[in-house]
């Protein structure tokens, strides 16, 4: 599953969107001013879903032949409008994926494999709950019945053709609509809001109402060697900096009291 998905080009394309997507929500986090983690998270993942949509020009950034076929051209100003320099040279172009979304939850397909961003707390991919996650990321996490990674949807599970049950299709109706059944995954995303340090990983969710691991498998793609032989670099980028410039805090030490404690409130208060 990840082969097929490097072989199409779709994973240097998702390491470049994240990182861009990243850096940028990371650099404009500003803890001074009142942003938490939960307002990075959502920046980071606004900004995911702008980046895949450039990268495979969807959205809005659906350009005609004409428009996209010159560096100078208008459509490719809209491409590049809001990027850094460095990432304007090497925005990347993928053919072959489309927008998928389900009930208003963004996804991208390519072949039968579609998947869907999500965001979480830096460190904790293996912690995520699905039961706090929207209601389509919990069909998702619910479909899965095996740790196969290519088990298909049956048709009674989430994709039923319209008009039609399971009792009353043929074997050989099962079979094609197996075969043509989406595999859906998750592209869990975070970003530290200390050191801007980023985590990407693709995999297939498990429903974990009753405790347990959040994921059937889980492979990082943030690693230089992520294993099949599959290397998942993340591109060269400018480490950002911050839009505002803090002073660094004056520091007063205080004198010492018997039993060699300081003076002053308890630090846990």
């Amino acid at each position: 599953m990840i082969s097929a998905l490097a072989k199409g080009g779709i994973i240097p394309v998702l390491l470049w969107a994240a990182g861009s997507a990243h850096a940028r929500a990371w650099a404009d986090f500003d803890p001074e001013t009142g942003h938490d983690q939960a307002v990075l998270g959502y920046t980071a993942h606004k900004l995911l879903v702008d980046r895949q949509d450039r990268v495979f020009r969807q959205g809005r950034y659906v350009l005609t032949d004409g428009e996209d076929s010159g560096i100078g051209d208008t459509g490719q100003d809209v491409l590049r409008a809001g990027l850094a320099a460095t990432e304007q040279d090497g925005l990347p172009h993928c053919e072959g994926v489309e927008r998928a979304d389900v009930s208003g939850s963004p996804a991208w397909k390519f072949g039968r494999y579609r998947w869907f961003p999500t965001a979480f707390d830096f460190g904790k991919v293996n912690e995520l709950s699905w039961t706090r996650k929207s209601p389509t990321k919990q069909r998702i996490a619910g479909q899965l019945k095996s740790a196969n990674p290519d088990q298909i949807l049956l048709p009674y599970t989430y994709d039923q053709p319209v008009g039609q049950s399971l009792n009353e299709m043929t074997v050989g109706e099962l079979m094609a609509a197996n075969i043509a059944a989406m595999v859906d995954l998750i592209l869990a995303h975070s970003v530290d809001p200390h050191s801007g340090a980023t985590e990407l990983h693709l995999g297939r969710a498990r429903l974990n109402t009753g405790g347990g691991s959040p994921w059937h498998w889980l492979r990082p793609l943030h690693r230089p060697d992520s294993g099949d032989g599959i290397r998942t670099t993340v591109p060269q980028q400018t480490p950002p900096t911050r839009g505002v410039e803090v002073p660094d805090a004056p520091v007063r030490l205080r004198p010492r009291i018997a039993g060699g404690e300081t003076a002053g409130e308890p630090t846990g208060s």
